[in-house]
């Protein structure tokens, strides 16, 4: 499943260790957004892993599921990259 996750988090020591963690799932593709390719296991594991770091009353995370069929349909304007499955994930 494809997941784009991003983020508001004033706290810049917070916003950073948020923006490392997510690179472990997938690729940034715009400042404060993250495209990544999971199965649902790495899925549970990334949202576990956000949970610990974001301060529930200070910030705000949104991870949104892009089925298959809608991640087809996915287009990119510009010179954005296209995130593209990575053969490994480092956790």
């Amino acid at each position: 499943m494809q997941y784009v996750i991003c983020y508001d988090i004033a706290d810049d020591r917070r916003r950073d260790r948020v923006a490392k963690a997510l690179l472990d799932y997938g690729p940034r593709v715009q400042e404060s957004v993250f495209v990544a390719n999971l199965d649902e296991e790495l899925a549970a594991k990334m949202w576990e892993r956000l949970g610990r770091l974001v301060d529930q009353d200070w910030d705000r995370v949104h991870v949104f599921e892009v089925c298959e069929a809608c991640s087809k349909k996915t287009r990119v304007l510009g010179t954005a990259e296209v995130a593209q499955d990575r053969e490994f994930y480092v956790i």
